[in-house]
């Protein structure tokens, strides 16, 4: 404080009028505890022991003066005291003690009278008084810095993580870059923390973000500034002696420590002032632009590794899946031929029965090369009424001998796609052999034919059985099949070649009601390859209005075409 200067001069003054009015006690005396006292006192910190010796020193300063001008000593010495006092307890013992010395000194070089003992007092109770009242200044004073510390770094500083806010970082960068000082920016983003948030809730990504922040503060203890620039991502500011080296050394830390220490993988982008940009939004342009390419690169490994992760699934599943439907009839036909050994290998009782088990593999076997071998489709621009028609008539005697009726509802303008024509017919066989399968006899299948601005739709739906709810997810499934002799792999191929064909292929169905197919295929369009409809451009809904309305026929084959 400021008073602790005029201790000196105070302490000379009061040196020099002891010595004028021949008050002076030992003058040798008053000069050693007198230089004592101010060397003592200009110590800091100053601990227990220094500060008994301080007070012992200005006692004998008091005894030495024979004056009680010493007064003022006293206070500034507990002005001190209170002001480096930590504890209650240290606070009083202070106090006492420097008023103890006080009385004792006063009293034994004034005598010992009523006036003086009540005037000892007196002096006493405003030393208490005045420490009192500069205690609790003191205190209001250190809170009030304390809250006005406290709001500055709120102001400043990210409340979670301790480390700048966005705002701050600007304003600091902006004052970096005025100074036109070399700097490097590294912008840094958490690609895993929003699966660790559905993992771990928000209170473990909290966390991880607190560990990020500590991990930043090792790394790069060098840092102009660290900032968490925005959610998950963090922005830190070297200032480069080497900026070779330093690049390098940067994506060696983010590429491994980071990873090691947390468990997470970071995408980071980095720029250089003024090498890469000569203003502040100019170079958190560059390295966002950087943090983007590498995040672009990084989701997009991602994406491949899950494919083929996927693919490997699925060739799983189909190998899993073909091993399955081979070996039951490779098991039938070992039995057959265990038990021809019996009769002298002859095999005549069991002959029909391998024959078929043989048939089965091959059947087999031939689906599935359908299914999985790549063929190649020459689209041609035709109408979808052909391959209607041509199903309709190769059908035609299997619906009379079945007494089912297939009524088909096309439109007389012909709805164009590019197709290859074998294929489109294949697909539309399956499904309607599948409809025979799930009709009782003298069922109805309707078969129906609708356009709109970009797709073209077609609608197979029997009245037969139903899938179940539970079902429906699994019949596009290789090898999947309710049938006792079904592959389960006519409705995949199905999908497949819809899918090849740039189309969607989507079912509904009831128990006891039917089963509904509606395969939508883009329109054809100066001469472009067929693709896959988006959301955007089917909708919500993708039939067209009036699909469902089609007229009921009453011969067994009628065409509303």
């Amino acid at each position: 404080m400021w008073f602790r200067y005029a201790v000196p001069l105070l302490v000379a003054y009061l040196a020099f009028c002891s010595i004028l009015m021949q008050r002076v006690w030992n003058l040798p005396l008053l000069i050693f505890s007198g230089a004592g006292f101010l060397l003592v006192y200009f110590i800091r910190p100053s601990p227990w022991p220094l500060l008994a010796v301080r007070i012992l020193l200005l006692g004998l300063f008091h005894w030495c003066t024979q004056m009680d001008w010493c007064v003022p000593l006293y206070w500034i010495a507990v002005a001190d005291q209170v002001r480096q006092s930590s504890g209650r307890f240290g606070y009083f013992v202070k106090i006492g003690a420097s008023a103890a010395v006080f009385c004792g000194i006063r009293l034994a070089i004034s005598g010992y009278s009523l006036y003086v003992f009540l005037g000892t007092i007196l002096i006493v109770s405003c030393f208490a008084l005045a420490a009192f009242i500069y205690h609790h200044v003191l205190a209001s004073l250190d809170q009030t810095r304390l809250l006005n510390s406290e709001k500055n770094h709120l102001t400043t500083h990210d409340a979670l993580t301790g480390l700048l806010n966005f705002e701050e970082f600007h304003r600091r960068l902006e004052i970096a870059a005025s100074e036109k000082r070399e700097m490097v920016l590294i912008l840094m983003d958490c690609t895993d923390l929003k699966s660790m948030n559905n993992d771990k809730g928000f209170q473990g990504g909290n966390q991880i973000l607190k560990q990020m922040a500590h991990v930043l503060e090792v790394l790069f203890p060098e840092s102009l500034m660290i900032s968490r620039y925005g959610g998950d991502e963090f922005a830190v500011v070297l200032a480069p002696a080497d900026l070779t080296e330093t690049l390098s050394r940067v994506r060696q830390r983010l590429d491994q420590e980071v990873y090691k220490k947390l468990g997470i993988h970071t995408t980071y982008g980095m720029a250089v002032f003024p090498r890469d940009a000569s203003t502040k939004d100019d170079l958190i342009l560059a390295a966002e632009e950087r943090l983007f390419t590498m995040k672009r690169e990084y989701w997009l490994k991602r994406e491949e590794h899950m494919f083929r992760a996927e693919k490997l699934k699925v060739v799983g599943e189909l190998a899993s899946g073909m091993a399955h439907e081979i070996r039951n009839p490779l098991t039938a036909i070992k039995g057959f031929m265990q038990l021809s050994k019996a009769n002298n290998y002859s095999v005549e009782n069991w002959y029909p029965l391998i024959m078929d088990e043989i048939s089965r593999m091959s059947e087999l076997t031939a689906e599935f090369l359908q299914f999985s071998k790549p063929h190649a489709i020459y689209f041609k621009e035709q109408p979808l009424q052909l391959c209607i028609q041509r199903v309709v008539s190769l059908m035609e005697s299997e619906a009379i001998r079945l007494g089912h009726v297939i009524q088909t509802d096309m439109p007389a303008e012909n709805v164009l796609i590019l197709m290859d024509q074998d294929k489109i017919v294949q697909m539309l066989l399956n499904l309607v052999r599948n409809a025979f399968d799930a009709m009782d006899k003298n069922g109805m299948l309707e078969i129906a034919l609708r356009q709109d601005e970009r797709h073209g739709y077609i609608r197979v739906k029997d009245h037969g059985k139903g899938i179940r709810e539970e079902d429906l997810d699994k019949i596009f499934h290789p090898f999947y099949t309710s049938k006792e002799e079904g592959t389960g792999l006519g409705l995949s191929i199905c999908h497949k070649i819809v899918q090849d064909h740039g189309g969607r292929i989507e079912v509904k169905s009831k128990i006891h009601v039917g089963t509904e197919f509606m395969i939508t295929f883009p329109l054809a369009i100066a001469g472009n390859p067929p693709r896959l409809p988006s959301p955007e451009e089917s909708g919500s809904n993708p039939r067209p209005d009036g699909l469902v309305s089609g007229g009921r026929g009453k011969a067994s084959l009628q065409r509303n075409d």
